[in-house]
């Protein structure tokens, strides 16, 4: 896999988490600090390629954060990115891979909402673009 695939692939839960919050920087404490809890416990729980791909995310997150606020990509094209670096056509570690950024982008959300246990409204219509935007289904994201 080219590097900028890599490179593309190890954003991609920033941009949901983008998604998510509707910021591209500067990010609040709280918010960056659930981020990165919500992407070590969805790595620990993902199949092989995937948790690999997260454990190098959670590994570099100070130079990957730079990285990605330097990204001029925005929301769309950074998810429409990571659909093209997945490559063509179904697969278990591509579908395991946009499970886990849902599942991350779910996480957060549950940690921003009502009592750290629900999934506000505004958050989970935003978590269901970003699904949108993964082709992935959204019916999947109501057991995230």
């Amino acid at each position: 896999m080219p590097s900028e695939d890599l490179r593309t692939l190890q954003l991609g839960p920033l941009w949901v988490f983008s998604a998510l919050i509707g910021r591209h920087s500067s990010f609040a404490a709280p918010d960056l600090a659930a981020f990165w809890d919500a992407l070590v416990s969805v790595s620990l729980r993902s199949p092989a390629p995937t948790r690999e791909l997260l454990t190098s995310v959670a590994a570099h997150r100070d130079s990957l954060l730079l990285d990605y606020e330097l990204d001029g990509r925005s929301v769309v094209s950074g998810l429409h990115d990571v659909l093209s670096a997945l490559g063509p056509g179904p697969g278990e570690g591509v579908e395991g891979y946009k499970r886990a950024l849902i599942h991350i982008g779910a996480a957060v959300g549950r940690a921003r909402g009502p009592y750290g246990q629900q999934i506000s409204t505004e958050d989970l219509n935003r978590l269901l673009l970003a699904a949108q935007l993964l082709d992935y289904s959204p019916a999947s994201v109501d057991a995230a």
